[in-house]
């Protein structure tokens, strides 16, 4: 492989380990809030767009966006399996949840405002139903080699998305880039080492995070043709970084 593609795979890891780490420093939920947003997709569907054209890039961002859904699901069924079952039982149950919607997702004909629909429907059924968090818990100890598994794994992972998407297509890629890599990763150790209540704040700011990789894919979809690459992406980031922010107003405002 060049060091182009290796330094492509880096950066999936190195959000994983970011949010980690965050999670060591301010709890699960903020490790959560990270989780959420762009930090796997954004970079690989900027790769996308370099390397198979604009066109290409927003046909994958819009179903990456309808495919929040599955992501969604994926929480809800991991979360309430987690309640009753161990990480193994509890993650196949989320990946199920998840490929069932993403199924779904990849037959509809969609339009940027129908996949920003199904988008914001899962996140509010995800915050409606997902287990309710209780009490406070202090910022786990997150230890090195915890660290090195998740980084592991998301390395593989990421590595298959990003051989595969560019030959199965846009619609494929765009459900691809929706996988939750980070979600697959940090709630099976949070679970196992820190408790169903860990996992709920974990979840919980999954949807925060959410919420900026929602406007992040939106802005994407919708503009990326016309405004191209640099502008683009420029946008994109800033209004990931907005719709975190005021996903976080709104749940400090309600506690």
């Amino acid at each position: 492989m060049s060091a182009e593609t290796w330094l492509r795979l880096a950066l999936v890891p190195l959000a994983v380990y970011a949010a980690s780490l965050a999670a060591r420093r301010w709890g699960h939920a903020a490790s959560g809030y990270l989780g959420g947003l762009p930090l796997i997709g954004g970079p690989i569907t900027l790769f996308l767009a370099f390397d198979l054209g604009t066109e290409f890039a927003a046909t994958s961002a819009l179903f990456t966006l309808a495919a929040i859904a599955a992501q969604c699901a994926h929480l809800l069924a991991l979360s309430h399996a987690a309640r009753r079952h161990g990480w193994a039982v509890s993650l196949l149950a989320g990946w199920s949840a998840f490929a069932l919607v993403a199924v779904l997702v990849a037959t509809l004909p969609l339009s940027a405002p129908t996949a920003a629909a199904l988008a914001l429907a899962g996140l509010a059924a995800a915050w409606r139903w997902l287990p309710t968090v209780r009490g406070h818990a202090a910022p786990p100890a997150v230890p090195p080699v915890e660290l090195r598994l998740r980084v592991a794994a998301a390395f593989v992972l990421a590595g298959a998305i990003l051989f595969a998407a560019p030959v199965l297509g846009p619609v494929a890629s765009g459900i691809l880039l929706s996988v939750p890599i980070t979600g697959s990763i940090m709630p099976p150790f949070t679970l196992a080492l820190y408790g169903q209540d860990a996992l709920a704040r974990l979840a919980r700011g999954f949807v925060v995070g959410l919420a900026g990789f929602t406007a992040f894919f939106l802005t994407l979809a919708a503009g990326l043709p016309a405004w191209g690459v640099g502008p683009g992406f420029i946008v994109a980031v800033g209004a990931a970084l907005a719709g975190v922010g005021v996903a976080g107003r709104l749940v400090r405002a309600r506690r």
